[in-house]
């Protein structure tokens, strides 16, 4: 007995290293490199165990492959790859977007992944199309008078923290700020966050940016074998999403309760998703098809969440960065601050929508905090088909996954001079266009790209 037991171990331990050595030879059979792998781990070992943002990661890849248009990287057991040609990039985000117009991180079948940044397939593209209209210049033009407001109320809470000689974070600040002005523009709710007490919306931001152990450790186990968040939710065991999905479905009814039947005053987002809701379905045509998708409840409150979430850490983080930057370079805050009391003075000394687009160096200060300090570090896409890059070959599978390394490309002296000064002169009018195309990407580009990103 011992002795068949033995050899059935041992049978069974040969079959499993075959196996897995099978697995990882997938990138060398295709001729791409790839760094060496931990059994079972493959390349995430450090973002399983907290070490390493998948930012991180792609940007080591980025750096530790310098002629390399592409690198192959396993998540576990799945091969994905990195793209560090511009070229091989601009298939990706462009020229065959169709290919991989989902973004793959739909890793559960629940109401609240239906939203405009983790949606897929005809989902997307109907809600592309219809919350579009947000972001025109005249409903930006709009929302000036409720952005104005929240700038005085900031400006008397900095003004009193001053006066008292209290200490404070520059990012705890940027985070109030823009957390009152998501609630203004975007829901038509005074945040109230300009004091000392716990405020619900703060935690919730805490709650989507800095998940639990047990929701890390979930998100992990869905790395090691795909399907099991959608497993613990269906069976019950647990849902990853439960109480922010929650929290945001109460908040929609709660306003919708308020507003739907009146008119639509405040031109905000939550105006919008009730005009959408009212027509019951929404659709789009294209060709001679038609798709509807049903403007439920949960179907709002998705939107909420990514509006809520994008709006929220992006602008707090960008600000507290450029913030940073200007602190160690006065001579370009001098410069900054010349330029918006010139522009605010030739606008009657108010803050316009027209004011901030002549604010060319303001703008240059940002894009190249956006260089620096990429929000969004790595760009992700899922292949639909199996699809061979043109010129190259590189060939991937269905539903690979494909990594785009922003802050890897954005830190490149092939592309930027000097990466790690901080010189908003790249961003100049003369200069800006000089840049290749699918190299600076913070927003994104092609078709998917952030939906704020022209506002």
């Amino acid at each position: 007995m011992a002795l068949l037991t033995i050899t059935a171990f041992v049978i069974f331990a040969s079959l499993l290293y075959f196996w897995v050595k099978h697995k990882y030879a997938h990138w060398e059979k295709k001729g791409i490199k790839s760094p060496p792998v931990v059994p079972f781990i493959g390349h995430f070992g450090r973002i399983i165990t907290f070490k390493e943002s998948i930012d991180g990661f792609t940007k080591r890849i980025y750096e530790d492959f310098p002629n390399e248009p592409a690198v192959g990287t396993y998540r576990c057991l799945t091969p994905a790859v990195v793209l560090r040609d511009p070229e091989l990039i601009k298939q990706v985000m462009i020229k065959d977007f169709p290919v991989f117009e989902d973004r793959g991180i739909r890793a559960l079948d629940d109401p609240i992944n239906d939203n405009l940044f983790v949606a897929e397939g005809e989902t997307w593209r109907i809600l592309r199309q219809k919350l579009t209209p947000i972001f025109t210049s005249g409903k930006l033009r709009n929302m000036m008078p409720l952005i104005d407001k929240c700038v005085g109320e900031y400006l008397e809470y900095v003004d009193g923290l001053v006066a008292r000689g209290v200490e404070h974070e520059v990012r705890d600040l940027s985070s109030k700020y823009t957390l009152e002005v998501i609630g203004s523009c975007a829901f038509g709710v005074d945040m109230d966050v300009f004091n000392e007490k716990e405020n619900i919306f703060r935690d919730v931001g805490n709650r989507i940016f800095s998940p639990s152990l047990l929701s890390r450790f979930a998100q992990f186990a869905d790395f090691l074998i795909p399907g099991t968040l959608n497993f613990l939710h269906k069976t019950k065991l647990y849902n990853i999403n439960e109480r922010t999905q929650t929290f945001f479905l109460n908040l929609v009814n709660k306003i919708v309760g308020e507003r739907e039947g009146r008119p639509k005053s405040r031109k905000d987002f939550m105006d919008l998703m009730i005009e959408l809701k009212e027509q019951k379905f929404v659709e789009k045509r294209e060709h001679d098809k038609v798709a509807k998708l049903e403007m439920s409840p949960e179907l709002m409150a998705a939107q909420a969440v990514v509006f809520y979430a994008a709006g929220f850490e992006t602008s707090s983080a960008t600000m507290s960065f450029l913030i940073h930057e200007l602190a160690f370079h006065q001579d370009i805050q001098q410069r900054l601050h010349d330029e918006i009391c010139a522009v605010t003075e030739k606008h009657g000394g108010k803050l316009t929508y027209d004011a901030l687009s002549e604010m060319t160096y303001l703008e240059m200060c940002f894009d190249e905090t956006l260089r620096k300090y990429p929000i969004v570090g790595t760009l992700i896409r899922k292949a639909l088909v199996d699809y061979q890059f043109p010129g190259t070959k590189l060939k991937i599978d269905k539903g690979t996954v494909v990594f785009l390394p922003v802050g890897g490309l954005q830190s490149d002296s092939q592309y930027f001079e000097n990466p790690d000064v901080f010189d908003p002169e790249r961003f100049s009018p003369e200069n800006k266009g000089k840049i290749p195309q699918c190299v600076y990407m913070p927003f994104g580009e092609g078709p998917r790209h952030c939906i704020g990103m022209y506002s």
